[in-house]
Formats: structure tokens, sequence, C-alpha cells
């Protein structure tokens, strides 16, 4: 049985390129918290209902719906409404940016990114 001061934090990591995704995954596990990947957007939408998700890192481009899609869906319910979401993606026009601010994401990152960068934001926005 674990111990309730041995609870992980839950990273659920929603990226269609599986380098990327593999690569973060990986990453984040050596730092200590639980990770659950998938490419698809619905996917996520049923992870984040049957799991205890913390921080969700969202890719943009999907293979079924696009990352809005999913963040904006995720504020309607109310169990997910101040689910923490980082936009993680390769779009850097002020349009993109611009529109997954006003779906309340706490940060919007842009690929390639740094690595050590972005773990110190997800601790960050863990933190808040």
């Amino acid at each position: 049985m674990q111990n309730l001061f041995d609870v992980k934090t839950t990273l659920l990591i929603v990226e269609d390129d599986v380098d990327v995704a593999d690569m973060l995954r990986a990453y984040f596990i050596v730092q200590g918290y639980e990770v659950i990947v998938t490419n698809w957007g619905e996917d996520a939408l049923k992870l984040c209902d049957d799991k205890n998700i913390d921080l969700v890192l969202l890719d943009i481009r999907l293979p079924d719906i696009d990352g809005f899609e999913v963040a904006n869906r995720l504020r309607l319910k109310a169990a997910h409404e101040d689910l923490p979401i980082i936009f993680l993606t390769e779009h850097k026009e002020r349009q993109f940016r611009v529109r997954g601010l006003e779906l309340e994401a706490q940060d919007y990152i842009t690929k390639p990114f740094e690595i050590g960068v972005r773990q110190v934001r997800v601790r960050n926005t863990l933190r808040l």
C-alpha cells in the first residue's frame, strides 16, 4: 500500500509526435513525476475524467480534435475548470498564443524548447 505522502504528481502529456512524447515522458519520470501519455485529444479528455491529473502538457495539432478544443472542453467541466494547462506547440504566431491564453492556459511554449526550461515551468505552474 502506498503511503499518502508518497503520492506523485501526475502529468498528462498530449502530443502527437511520438519522439517528443517519449522524450518528455522519460525526462519527467526521472524528475519524479507520474506521467501518462496520449496522442489523441479525445483520449486526453477521457483520461482527465478517469485519472487524477495534476497538469496537462498539451500540443495544439492532434490527429482528432485540436488542443484548443481539448482545453475548451476541459474548462467547461467544473471538475477541470482549474486544471493547469501548458500548451506545447510549434505554432509561434501571435493569434495562436492569444487563443491559448484566452482558454486560461497557464503557459504557452513553442517548439523547439529547452527541456530544463520546460521542467522549471511545470514546477512553477504546479506551485501556483
